[in-house]
């Protein structure tokens, strides 16, 4: 949103207004219970005060460690490659030091992929996160037409 906000020179006050619009849900409700108390009548409404609220309630240092943990344990255990890449990517943002080496992340990927797909990928001594990515995929895709993937499935 920022992106957005920035590139059509938004006032505080419309992105404001454009951020309560997109809120859903519990966000919604805490936002119409909380907005008095952010910004108290006679308080000039500003972005930075909403994104303050915003993140106090959503993205606290609790929750970023509990994400940071998920990613250090993070496996792929019953998911696809492509399940665990996508849920590799999401939580990653939240551990920015473990993976800002391209040889960590791609170490970091390997050695969270199922033990069936991992054996086959390290004699490649791959070190690009990429690869490691696309040959994960073509060994599960080829584990599941031989059967013998569905057998290692099911071991987790």
């Amino acid at each position: 949103m920022e992106r957005i906000f920035n590139k059509l020179n938004c006032t505080d006050d419309d992105k404001i207004t454009l951020a309560e619009y997109q809120l859903e849900g519990n966000a919604k409700n805490w936002w119409r219970a909380s907005k008095d108390a952010v910004f108290p009548e006679g308080t000039a409404k500003t972005w930075d005060g909403f994104v303050k609220a915003f993140n106090g309630k959503y993205n606290s240092d609790c929750a970023r460690d509990r994400k940071m943990t998920e990613f250090m344990q993070l496996n792929q255990n019953n998911l696809s490659v492509d399940q665990y890449e996508a849920k590799f990517s999401e939580l990653s943002r939240f551990a920015p030091r473990l993976v800002e080496n391209k040889e960590d992340k791609a170490k970091r990927f390997l050695n969270g992929l199922r033990t069936d797909i991992r054996r086959q990928l390290v004699p490649l001594n791959l070190k690009d996160y990429s690869e490691i990515y696309e040959q994960a995929q073509l060994i599960e895709h080829e584990l599941m037409k031989d059967g013998s993937g569905t057998m290692a499935r099911s071991q987790y």
